[in-house]
C-alpha cells in the first residue's frame, strides 16, 4: 500500500475519534451537567403546572418559574416539554460544531496556514451561527407558551 495513503487514513480516523470524543463530552455538558445558556430545563410536570428552571448567559441557575395553565391551555405542557427537548438538542450541535470546530482551527494554525483561512476551512463561523439561531427560536418560543 501507498505510505501517503495509510498515513491519510490514520490522520483521518485519528481526527473522527478526537470528534466522537468532543461530541460525547459535550452531550454530557447539555444533558447530565445541564450547562444550558438563556435556557430552560423541566423540573417538575403536572397535570395543569409546569416547573421549569431558567438559566442565565452563563449556565447558571436563575430562578424556578412556576407555571399553572387551564383546562382549554393544558396542552401547553406538551408543547413546552417537546420544545425543551427540542432547544437541549441545538444546544448539544452547538457545543459539539464550536468545539470540533476550535480543534480544526487549532490543528490547521499548528500547521502554519493563514489565520483566516484557518477560521474559514474549520468552519467556525457556520458551527456558531446555524445552532444559534434555532437556539434562540427555541428559547423564545418556550417564553411565549409560559408568558
Amino acid at each position: 500500500m501507498n505510505d501517503t495513503f495509510v498515513t491519510k487514513v490514520k490522520k483521518f480516523l485519528a481526527l473522527l475519534l478526537i470528534a466522537g470524543v468532543l461530541t460525547g463530552i459535550s452531550y454530557l455538558i447539555v444533558y447530565k451537567v445541564s450547562l444550558l445558556p438563556n435556557g430552560y430545563n423541566i423540573v417538575l410536570v403536572k397535570n395543569d403546572s409546569i416547573s421549569l428552571k431558567s438559566f442565565n448567559m452563563v449556565g447558571m441557575e436563575k430562578n424556578i418559574i412556576d407555571v399553572n395553565f387551564s383546562e382549554k391551555d393544558i396542552w401547553k405542557i406538551g408543547a413546552i416539554e417537546d420544545e425543551i427537548k427540542r432547544q437541549k438538542e441545538f444546544f448539544w450541535l452547538f457545543f459539539s460544531a464550536v468545539t470540533i470546530s476550535i480543534f480544526l482551527l487549532v490543528y490547521k494554525l499548528r500547521k502554519r496556514m493563514k489565520f483566516w483561512k484557518a477560521i474559514f476551512e474549520s468552519n467556525i463561523i457556520i458551527s456558531v451561527l446555524f445552532p444559534i439561531v434555532h437556539i434562540s427560536s427555541s428559547v423564545n418560543r418556550i417564553s411565549n407558551l409560559i408568558s
